[in-house]
């Protein structure tokens, strides 16, 4: 009986070794892959946006002509990878930025979870204030819902509504100042 009692702590040090060694592989692969996982992620839901017909994406600015910074192509670079590109005119000039994959999920969810048909104005491009969430990929701003313009009938009270419990935390819209045309949707910096 005494000699099975060094076997059993034997046994017990190389399953506690064991299971320790599997643990720090196991955090190790994960905080490495989570930059990759984030970039995965962005991506995804880039293209899940891009699929989506009734979300449009603006091809144009209103203040001003630059492809590369339009709300479309904004999208299109974040579904191959590349980082969201802001407007020459800009506070942040032709910057890269990435989308975040919380506002990213939050438009996706505007439309598939909450139903509404949206028109996406500005993202990273434009000109924007000069610390405005924008420029850091973590805002965007809507000019149709549901076919009317915003400010002109469009449901935005529940739009806006919606996009606070999708977790934005500035919502902005008609009847606060340079809003009375679009509803501003920005999440957490």
């Amino acid at each position: 009986m005494t000699t099975s009692l060094p076997a059993h702590r034997t046994a017990a040090r190389l399953l506690a070794g064991l299971v320790a060694a599997t643990a720090l592989t196991t955090s190790v692969a994960v905080a490495s892959d989570r930059p990759a996982l984030k970039a995965d992620t962005r991506a995804s839901l880039a293209k899940q946006i891009l699929a989506q017909k009734q979300i449009s994406l603006a091809t144009v600015h209103p203040g001003g002509t630059h492809a590369g910074s339009t709300v479309r192509q904004n999208v299109i670079d974040t579904a191959n990878g590349k980082g969201a590109l802001t407007s020459p005119w800009g506070d942040k000039p032709n910057r890269r930025v990435a989308l975040d994959p919380r506002m990213l999920n939050g438009l996706l969810k505007l439309r598939t979870q909450y139903g509404f048909r949206i028109s996406v104005s500005e993202m990273v491009g434009g000109d924007h204030s000069t610390r405005s969430r924008h420029y850091a990929g973590i805002a965007f701003d809507l000019n149709y819902i549901n076919g009317r313009h915003v400010g002109s009938g469009a449901p935005h009270k529940q739009l806006m509504a919606a996009c606070k419990k999708l977790g934005a935390t500035e919502v902005l819209g008609p009847g606060n100042a340079g809003h009375s045309r679009h509803v501003h949707c920005a999440w957490p910096r």
